[in-house]
This record gives C-alpha cells, structure tokens and sequence, in this order.
C-alpha cells in the first residue's frame, strides 16, 4: 500500500515539474513574428517627386489669380468693325504647381466668349507648350502652339486657319504689375505680315473698385 501510493505521489509530482518545463518550450516554440518593415516614401524607392522648374514658377507668380478682363477690339477678319468686351479670368496653379490653367468668360460685340486653357514648361524645347478650348474653335480644342520670354514680356505664337485660310498668332502679355498685366494679339498670314487684332487688359478682381474709391 505505502509502495502504491510512494508510486502514485512521484507520477503527480513529476507532472507538476513537467508543466513548467512544457510551458516554456511552448513559449519558445511561439516566438513573435518580426513586424514587417514600413512601407518606404516613392522618393525614397527610386520614384522622386518631380519639382517646378523655375520658368514654371515664375510664370504663376506672374499671372495667377482672379482677374477682371477690359477686351478692346481693332478691326480684324474675325472683327471688321472691331468692338469691346469685358469679363472675368481665373488662373489657377495645377497640381503640383507643375501648369497654369485659364478660365476665360467675356461678353461685347462678338458675343459671348468661353475659353479653357492649360499651360506647362517643355524642359527639353525651352519653351511652354499648352492647349486651349473655347466655344469659338472649330475644333473645339488646339495646340497653343510655344510660348517663351522675351526680356520682360511673355511672346507665344500659335497657327491656324480661318476661313479655309491658314493663318498665324502672336500673343504678347507685357506690362506685369502687382495688380495688372496686358495681353495683346496680332494675326496675319504669316509672321511678316502681323497685324493687331486685340488688346485684353487684366486687372486684379477688387483692384478696379479700390481704385475707383479711392479716387
């Protein structure tokens, strides 16, 4: 009897010493899985963001903004009498800052004019590039043809035709001021024979009242 239960008490006792033992394989055996690196930026994997270039910058600086638009019209063949207009303009840096886009609406003597543009700098040409949307194009839509600085003034150059008539335009945009610039543009059916179609001033939304007050 006393053998039996000698026998009986090392199996329990034997168990018990066991468990612990057991415990710490199991815990052993679980180690935690090493947490997954975090995800590395995409400038940091090859995939830099790209930059404004300077000429993109400045133009923004430059032109940005919401303007209201005097139009004065000399005669032209898509104006014989010439004419008048006004109306709104609102330039607005694109994502990144990496494009200028347009929204352009005025009313005057040819009616009512809505236009669309978007405005970026071609690295490799050395120029700025763009299209432009009004409801005035056949096409609905054209190249802008390129654009660069000419000194101080911002000279772009686009072709077309009208009429069945190929025709080419210049758009110069001078007389930058902190609430104020001017766009004038000349057509012709080539460069030599340009002549000036219309003269679009912009002015700063709310600088034309100031003025007029504090006059």
């Amino acid at each position: 009897m006393k053998t039996i239960l000698r026998v009986t008490m090392l199996v329990v006792l034997g168990g018990l010493c066991a468990m612990p033992l057991a415990a710490q394989d199991s815990a052993m055996s679980a180690k935690p899985k090493a947490a997954k690196p975090a995800a590395k930026p995409k400038e940091q994997m090859g995939m830099p963001i790209p930059k404004p270039a300077p000429e993109m910058t400045k133009m923004i600086k430059m032109m940005a903004g919401s303007w209201t638009v005097t139009e004065k019209s000399d005669p032209n063949p898509m104006m014989p009498k010439g004419g008048t207009g006004k109306g709104t303009a609102v330039l607005t840096p694109g994502p990144g800052g990496m494009s200028l886009t347009e929204k352009y609406h005025s009313s005057g003597t040819m009616g009512s004019f809505n236009g669309f543009g978007t405005f970026w700098w071609d690295p490799k040409a050395q120029v700025y590039r763009g299209v432009w949307c009004d409801n005035m194009s056949p096409n609905g839509c054209d190249d802008s043809g390129s654009t660069k600085w000419e000194g101080d003034k911002l000279v772009g150059t686009m072709e077309g035709e009208m009429n069945g008539q190929k025709t080419m335009s210049r758009f110069t945009y001078s007389d930058f001021k902190p609430d104020s610039f001017v766009m004038t543009m000349e057509m012709g059916p080539d460069a030599s024979k340009m002549q000036k179609a219309m003269t679009v001033t912009y002015t700063k939304a709310g600088a034309m009242a100031e003025k007029k007050k504090a006059e």
